[in-house]
């Protein structure tokens, strides 16, 4: 059955027409890159919300001296994977502040991801059309949440990940072992990923049965593939230092990871599995976002089932390369059951299904709605022609033709304004780069910034995952830095806060001048209302560290005045609304005056 006039403009397949849908797509690449810049750049103390555990410690680069022993920095700098450690130093040399870099980046990675998703969209079906609307949904869903903004390791997820695809449809092996290369020391779960891939296309349908490939090349790949990951195995580098990952049965033990923990994983419900709070246990993450209109890729394997009954053109140009997004899922489930098997030794299972779900959806509903938009001009053909049989007037005659060319046309523009332009304005903070603007807390980084470099603050507040990365000085813990994954690194964090939990509450002045000697605290960060009844008890945080917190909760109720308390008057150096910094070396002196 021919293409109708307007559907056939749609799906021309010239050199030209795939310039002009490729250049559309990046257009959406640059214009959706550009407002996360907005977002990024919108005052001088804006971080993203990874970017905290991630990045600060980067400023080492700038100032070795930053950070002296501090053993939060070390963890993260240790957990840093080569690569990515190696981008930003690189850059630093360059002059370009990580800082900087990290703000900047994400852009540069969603254009890259979008082009590529254009090319692989073309390999598996060879429409232009169709490739411009999967690179606009994957437009969407990378800036629906905050992997490409936070220019973290896991950033780099999505532009490898389909790469590496990309240069497996097309046999550019070299191209594709190299972008394994680049995994292994970006992002490493990923290769796991790719590697499965490539296994399973060792075994090829051919005459009704399967068949292992005869092409060395192709197991070259793997094997390349296979030693990268068991160099990843038995490389263990600076982690070492900071204990062995925690195991299931631990972690079933610790409040950290029970629901409200600050790792929040095991819950007793059916949405473990499903999406997991927060997004940690389950097939999907809450934080990655899928667009509502990719969705319809879920009728992909109905539309190439009814292939073979039907006489349209469209579906008979997919590929055989569409075996790839079957694959890419059972690989992904796969190690989904094997990352819980081996539970945290993976790390977290979602990582290996929520993203490579989102590439599987967006590029079947390029394919899907294209398909849709075929069957609605064929419609509209039969409606128009339909309209010289019938024996009605000729006003209705024209009624009816109008109709039946008009509506596709107006249906098709109705969905690209509605999907491409509109769509994301009915979202919550779009794109969703968990950016924070801290900017009415400058004056508390800025006071920082103005001590030596190797001050050491004590604080409960949530101000504290904000210090390091504005006023490059060490703190001694914050929320943003609990991560319990490696043993003795949580082992010595959570007796710090346990200690600082005690040393703020107790009204013992011994307690207090031993817990600034033994830590070497120069500052102490308060909060206004530190010291009120709910302060500890409405902190999902401090409730993790039984049972000190309901103890401390219970010493205010009862009407105790810390010792920290009472050295606010005399030992404060800045004072503004929200907050109190005292000097730790005059509340050590107080609390030894003291009676």
């Amino acid at each position: 059955m021919a293409l109708s006039p307007a559907l056939a403009l749609l799906t021309q397949r010239s050199q030209r027409s795939r310039y002009f849908w490729l250049g559309l797509s990046m257009m959406f690449a640059v214009i959706y890159g550009s407002l996360a810049l907005q977002q990024a750049f919108a005052s001088d103390y804006v971080v993203q919300d990874d970017a905290r555990q991630h990045i600060f410690w980067m400023q080492r680069f700038l100032d070795p001296a930053l950070f002296p022993n501090d053993l939060i920095a070390d963890y993260f700098q240790a957990a840093a994977p080569i690569g990515y450690e190696w981008l930003y130093r690189s850059l630093a040399m360059l002059g370009f502040t990580p800082d900087f870099v990290s703000k900047v980046l994400p852009f540069f990675l969603g254009v890259i991801t979008v082009g590529y998703g254009f090319f692989l969209s073309l390999e598996i079906f060879p429409l232009p059309f169709a490739a411009f609307i999967s690179a606009a949904l994957l437009n969407q869903a990378l800036w629906g949440s905050d992997e490409i903004s936070s220019a973290t390791p896991r950033a780099f997820l999505y532009p490898l990940l389909i790469a590496f695809l990309l240069y497996v449809l097309r046999q550019a092996r070299w191209r594709g072992a190299l972008v394994l290369v680049l995994q292994a020391i970006f992002y490493p779960p990923i290769i796991l990923i790719s590697v499965g891939v490539l296994v399973l296309r060792l075994a090829q349908w051919q005459k009704g049965r399967f068949r292992l490939s005869t092409d060395w090349h192709d197991y070259s790949v793997v094997a390349a593939g296979m030693a990268l990951i068991l160099a990843l195995a038995f490389y263990t580098g600076n982690l070492a230092e900071f204990g062995s990952i925690v195991s299931r049965a631990e972690a079933q033990t610790m409040p950290e990871f029970q629901p409200g923990g600050r790792n929040a994983f095991f819950r007793p419900d059916m949405a473990f599995w499903l999406d997991g709070y927060p997004g940690r246990s389950g097939i999907f993450h809450r934080r990655t976002s899928i667009p509502v209109t990719s969705w319809v890729g879920l009728l992909l394997p109905w539309f190439l089932w009814s292939s073979a009954k039907t006489q349209t053109s469209l579906r008979q140009l997919v590929r055989p390369h569409v075996d790839l997004l079957g694959q890419l899922l059972v690989v992904s489930f796969g190690l989904f059951l094997l990352a819980h098997l081996l539970l945290f030794e993976l790390h977290l299972p979602s990582r290996y299904t929520s993203h490579t779900i989102r590439v599987v959806l967006v590029l079947a509903a390029g394919m899907v709605w294209v398909f849709l938009f075929e069957a609605l001009f064929q419609w509209g053909d039969r409606w128009s022609r339909s309209a010289t049989t019938s024996g009605r007037s000729p006003q209705n005659h024209q009624l009816k033709r109008w109709v039946g060319k008009g509506f596709p046309l107006l249906f098709v523009a109705t969905f690209f304004i509605t999907t491409f332009f509109y769509y994301p304005l009915f979202l919550n903070n779009y794109p969703k780069t968990a950016y924070y603007d801290l900017a009415d807390s400058g004056e508390l980084y800025e006071f920082f910034q103005s001590q030596p470099q190797d001050s050491l603050i004590a604080s409960l507040s949530n101000e504290a995952s904000n210090i390091p990365s504005f006023a490059g000085r060490s703190v001694l813990v914050s929320q943003e830095h609990g991560l319990a994954y490696h043993t003795e690194y949580y082992r010595q964090f959570r007796q710090r806060v346990i200690d600082l939990l005690i040393a703020q509450y107790t009204d013992e002045p011994a307690v207090v001048a031993a817990f600034i000697q033994q830590y070497g605290v120069d500052f102490w960060l308060l909060d206004h209302h530190a010291f009120a009844p709910t302060y500890v008890s409405d902190s999902k945080w401090m409730r993790q560290f039984q049972p000190v917190a309901d103890q401390a909760t219970e010493q205010i109720a009862q009407g105790q005045v810390p010792i920290v308390s009472q050295a606010v008057q005399s030992c404060a150096v800045f004072e503004r609304d929200r907050w109190t910094v005292l000097d730790a070396n005059c509340v050590a002196r107080s609390a030894q005056s003291a009676p």
